[in-house]
């Protein structure tokens, strides 16, 4: 019997936390969807939810992504950097832009029948993703501006400087940190 590589031995939290992320968006979605149907109204205990639910779920997939990324990226050159990046413009990219162009056609046929209008598919593509997308769009710069750590330092040291871009944000540190921390 073949014994397992240890370094390669697949870990069941990530995935047990993204199913937790994946309910509590469908769920968000949902309840949001039903309060704009008219089948429930906005209660204190419904705006409770959403305002909680928005608080973590999407953090929750970044916080997968990024612990992934690090513990099966080894971009300690520039050369690996360069293929990190172009898999992962193929990984996150090829999903994004034909679902982003697929949503682009169907509301040009859809007309005002579309729930929003689009700044034109330039602007969609490059700027201003489409709502269900932007998480692709999100994560392929994140991939592109951070480095892979080195060590548990390098990783505490990138956890602090990110915790204090968000504290300064938070207490209005002004809209040169509003493309990093939003």
């Amino acid at each position: 019997m073949a014994e397992k590589d240890s370094r390669r031995q697949h870990e069941l939290w990530p995935d047990t936390v993204k199913v937790i992320a994946c309910i509590l968006v469908v769920l968000g979605h949902f309840t949001q969807s039903m309060v704009k149907s008219g089948f429930i109204t906005a209660s204190a205990p419904y705006e409770w939810f959403q305002l909680t639910v928005y608080s973590f779920h999407v953090p929750l997939f970044f916080i997968c992504s990024g612990y992934l990324y690090q513990k099966y990226s080894h971009v300690n050159s520039v050369n690996a950097w360069w293929f990190n990046i172009r898999k992962k413009a193929v990984s996150l990219g090829v999903p994004y832009f034909v679902f982003t162009l697929l949503t682009l056609v169907m509301k040009a046929f859809a007309g005002n029948l579309a729930n929003s209008a689009e700044l034109g598919p330039l602007q969609t593509l490059l700027f201003h993703p489409a709502s269900p997308y932007w998480f692709l769009y999100t994560l392929f710069f994140v991939f592109l501006f951070t480095p892979t750590a080195w060590s548990s330092l390098a990783m505490v040291a990138m956890l602090v400087f990110s915790f204090s871009l968000k504290l300064i944000h938070a207490i209005g540190g002004g809209v040169a940190f509003d493309a990093v921390c939003s």
